[in-house]
């Protein structure tokens, strides 16, 4: 289900009763597509806005995203907005459009009013800021001689819209629609998924249903503010903003430019790996040169004869056939002794590409302390800068461990090379249990605690949901003593050999998991 009318519906009394008669600490703006609002009431929370046209929403996190981008629009935002009053969020009709209205206090002006404009509008999704219903700036701004206009300085126009609102006045037209798509056609702000549902319960007005955020755990990306009794297994959330984290989560890329550092990284050492192959096979054919040279000398020629070939075998007419023989036999041991060093590099060069591939595949399920902890990683390999903290003796700040505790047993998981040593160096002990999916890259989890069918099972399946695999079935999942675990010196970043390993065949079921949407 897209991200429709309906469900703004919802969202706008969701944030209106979160966010109401709070104030604005901080804007930023981590990605080029993603702004985050820091409120403070007991503590900090944040609205992030999502304009990615691919999924274009906007919900509460209690995360803010590391990252920083600038943009002429943040800086308006910054100078209208920070430390305003958001005095309330309201849809504008039933379309996919949400109003935020802020108050600020200046000593000069007195009370200023300011508008926020976020439209979930596919490829022109847009966040605009107005003032006395004036556009300030945009985040997409566009000219148009026949359709709506979105320009600094000038009015602002909402979308023309010549469909119907669903309300008690409507009801009854509601009900004489013959198909889902008539009623889509009809009214405002409907997909086609709503609409079906509407049409199966025509004598129910829609916007009565109370709120039950649900997610269907199907091929397609299906979601609803309300159960529509869809037949997919489903998972239900408090909130709307759990459920488009959730789907955010799964569909959005955690960091674009350290993903393309990385795939720029690989492609490099994929290429190199096939120069060096080629290497490896010429050197190999290292005896050719020896038999070469020994043919000139049991040829009985004078060595001294300078000839341009001798049978088969091509010669450099400019030298003798002495200086030929010993040529080859140059290339021979020049050969024979690369053969080593080229093995080593091409050890070395399948290791790095093993490990970047690795931390690739981390990237689809990591968070924000993971990628910092990955940042940190690339850091010291050169593969990326960062600022360097000169404070002095400074002591090293231990890695944020994801843990879950249930009633007789505990659950931690590491996700990058620095939590997993220290996962398994210094928070596990001997007799815990280790889990890691079979034959691939994904989290080392430690179980502590009563072992049993519901500890292994939820372990096993927390390694799998903490994996590239996290999206298949039957996930096989190694499980150890801790004891049994050794690291493996000399590669990059974090592995580790084990044995007396058992492996369990587990597929994810995320009702049965306690996970932090």
């Amino acid at each position: 289900m897209a991200l429709d009318g309906f469900f703004i519906h919802h969202l706008a009394n969701e944030l209106n009763t979160e966010l109401k008669n709070v104030r604005i600490k901080k804007i930023r703006q981590p990605y080029k597509d993603v702004f985050t609002f820091e409120f403070f009431r007991k503590g900090s929370f944040y609205l992030r806005f999502n304009l990615n046209p691919n999924f274009p929403h906007v919900r509460i996190t209690a995360e803010d995203l590391p990252f920083d981008e600038k943009s002429n629009l943040l800086n308006a935002l910054r100078k209208h907005i920070e430390d305003a009053l958001l005095l309330s969020v309201e849809q504008h009709l039933q379309d996919r459009v949400l109003i935020f209205s802020f108050q600020k206090f200046d000593q000069i002006f007195g009370y200023t009013n300011y508008k926020v404009i976020f439209e979930a509008m596919g490829r022109t999704t847009n966040l605009i800021l107005l003032k006395d219903n004036i556009i300030l700036d945009a985040h997409y701004k566009q000219f148009s001689s026949d359709k709506r206009s979105v320009l600094i300085n000038q009015p602002f126009e909402f979308f023309t819209i010549d469909k119907k609102e669903i309300d008690k006045d409507s009801l009854d037209l509601l009900k004489t629609c013959d198909s889902p798509k008539e009623i889509m056609d009809t009214f405002m702000g409907i997909s086609l998924q709503t609409a079906t549902f509407i049409y199966q319960n025509k004598a129910l007005n829609p916007y009565s249903i109370l709120k039950n955020p649900t997610l269907y755990q199907s091929s397609k990306k299906l979601f609803s503010p309300v159960d529509i009794n869809l037949d997919y297994p489903k998972i239900h959330f408090e909130t709307l903003s759990q459920l488009l984290s959730q789907i955010d989560q799964k569909e959005s890329p955690k960091d674009t430019q350290l993903k393309g550092v990385l795939a720029k990284e690989i492609k490099r050492l994929e290429t190199k790996s096939l120069h060096l192959n080629a290497d490896l096979e010429m050197n190999l054919n290292y005896e050719k040169y020896k038999e070469m040279a020994d043919a000139i000398y049991m040829s009985g020629l004078d060595l001294n004869e300078k000839l341009s070939t001798l049978n088969d075998l091509k010669l450099d007419s400019q030298k003798t056939l002495n200086d030929n023989a010993q040529g080859f036999y140059k290339l021979y041991h020049k050969a024979k002794k690369a053969i080593r060093p080229i093995e080593n590099q091409i050890e070395l060069n399948n290791n790095l590409l093993n490990y970047y591939k690795g931390l690739l595949d981390v990237l689809v399920y990591a968070q924000n302390d993971d990628i910092k902890d990955i940042k940190d990683e690339l850091s010291e390999t050169g593969l990326i800068k960062q600022a360097v903290n000169k404070q002095k003796n400074k002591k090293p700040i231990k890695p944020k461990i994801l843990s879950y505790a249930f009633d007789d047993f505990q659950v931690f998981i590491g996700k990058s090379s620095l939590q997993n040593e220290y996962l398994t160096h210094e928070l596990g002990q001997k007799d815990d249990y280790w889990f890691h999916v079979k034959q691939g890259s994904g989290s080392h989890v430690i179980l502590r605690g009563a072992f049993h069918e519901k500890s292994l099972r939820t372990a096993a399946m927390l390694a799998a949901y903490y994996s590239p695999m996290r999206n298949s079935s039957s996930i096989p999942v190694d499980y150890t003593r801790l004891r049994n675990i050794k690291k493996i010196k000399g590669l990059p970043g974090y592995n580790v050999s084990y044995k007396d390993q058992k492996t369990i065949y587990i597929d994810i079921d995320l009702n049965l998991l306690d996970l932090p949407y």
